[in-house]
């Protein structure tokens, strides 16, 4: 709507916001529906899986019910058989698991099928012994008057005092970065984001953050007993600024990198969109790897037809075509991150978001016509993004979903991979 001459009224794009697209392919939005919808519910408590039929007239005896055990990604049993559930009742299952070591997870998996269509599927998380790598020490930092430096067995990386960041970090010889890395709070705005921009955004000059249009202010930069502490702020253009913030840098020998990131929301600022770092990183960069909550797109508040696992993609695979170019392709729950040839993790999940096309360049875009991919990959290490709602001609976000949280803790590791 609006895009043809004539037009007296129109509703912008709202004729094409629907449970599929315009050509009747499935979205996420269609998948989580279904998980909405599906006829069977499961709770797990000590060992005991709770299936619940939620049919009226249909007894899950008419079904294949099946389930099985994941440990960091790989699937280590599994069993099929019939239950006899009349609508409305449950019955419990007996799950045979021994606690067992892994990095990131163990989680029971279950799928109830017929005739080889999946009716419903759900997800537990089950007890595991965390495997904790050994740390090496501390590299060797050197400085200048602009910049630190450390270097190693095959990497070798550039801090920069004035930016508050890295603004190289080689491995193998290989430059794994092709801009700058930015602290920031902004995604392209979706459709149920309209009613929001003109508090982020630099929509006019009476309101808003300027999220869209936002600078990074270092206050000071130095190292202290070998880390690396950065002192700034965050603030949009003409805005006093949003956050004060502390950040703890660590290179260690083996050429992992260790940030600490401390931020302290201004009181009178509105939630937040999302918060966290965007990377970008040449196009070769295009194939990851990531353990969180995949394959779909998914957000805090949109995310039970997706689940927890080991899962591969790429920048391309993950652009999801909106009528209107927005904000896409979150991932919520990672506990790893694997591209080029850098490895992310945390002991705490984060969110991740992988494009070929900049946050900005999203947000000006019009039509999808108008997209223009800069050649680079977009990578965003995100503390929390907030979720999606459906505040395009419902009710605004709930609050549970917002990130408005005024004091911010965030730590997440980046290592070479050789």
């Amino acid at each position: 709507g609006g895009d043809f001459e004539g037009e007296i009224t129109h509703d912008g794009n709202f004729c094409c916001d629907g449970l599929v697209f315009a050509d009747r392919s499935f979205k996420a939005a269609t998948y989580e529906t279904k998980a909405a919808y599906q006829p069977m519910k499961t709770f797990y408590k000590d060992g005991v899986l709770s299936v619940y039929n939620r049919l009226d007239f249909t007894n899950l005896d008419e079904y294949e019910f099946s389930y099985w055990i994941e440990a960091d990604g790989k699937k280590v049993s599994e069993k099929k058989m019939t239950l006899s559930v009349a609508p409305h009742m449950e019955t419990k299952v007996a799950i045979d698991y021994n606690t067992m070591d892994c990095k990131y997870g163990v989680y029971l998996n279950t799928a109830l099928s017929k005739a080889g269509k999946v009716y419903a599927n759900t997800q537990h998380p089950l007890p595991y012994n965390l495997i904790i790598d050994g740390k090496s020490e501390k590299a060797v930092l050197t400085e200048d008057e602009f910049d630190v430096y450390a270097s190693g067995d095959g990497f070798s990386y550039v801090f920069s005092k004035h930016y508050g960041m890295f603004t190289s970090i080689k491995v193998d010889g290989e430059e794994q970065l092709s801009g700058k890395i930015k602290l920031s709070a902004f995604r392209a705005p979706t459709d149920n984001d309209t009613h929001l921009k003109a508090f982020w955004a630099n929509i006019n000059i009476w309101q808003g953050e300027n999220l869209d249009c936002a600078f990074q202010k270092v206050y000071n930069c130095h190292v202290e007993n070998g880390t690396i502490i950065v002192d700034g702020s965050l603030a949009g253009v003409s805005r006093k600024p949003l956050m004060k913030h502390t950040l703890l840098v660590s290179i260690l020998k083996d050429g992992q990198i260790d940030f600490q990131f401390h931020g302290d929301i201004r009181k009178d600022a509105i939630w937040l969109p999302r918060l966290g770092y965007e990377f970008e990183l040449p196009q070769d960069s295009n194939v990851f790897l990531y353990y969180g909550r995949g394959p779909l797109e998914n957000y805090c508040d949109m995310c039970h037809s997706c689940f927890i696992g080991m899962n591969q993609s790429t920048a391309e695979a993950e652009y999801v075509k909106y009528v209107r170019p927005q904000e896409h392709g979150n991932h919520t729950d990672v506990k790893m991150l694997r591209i080029g040839k850098l490895e992310f993790s945390s002991e705490k999940e984060f969110e991740i978001n992988v494009s070929k096309y900049s946050v900005d360049a999203l947000y000006k875009a019009e039509h999808t016509d108008e997209l223009v991919s800069d050649g680079k990959v977009h990578l965003r290490i995100d503390y929390k993004v907030s979720g999606i709602g459906s505040h395009s001609c419902g009710p605004g976000l709930l609050v549970k979903y917002q990130l408005k949280e005024k004091e911010i803790d965030f730590a997440f590791s980046v290592r070479p991979v050789f």
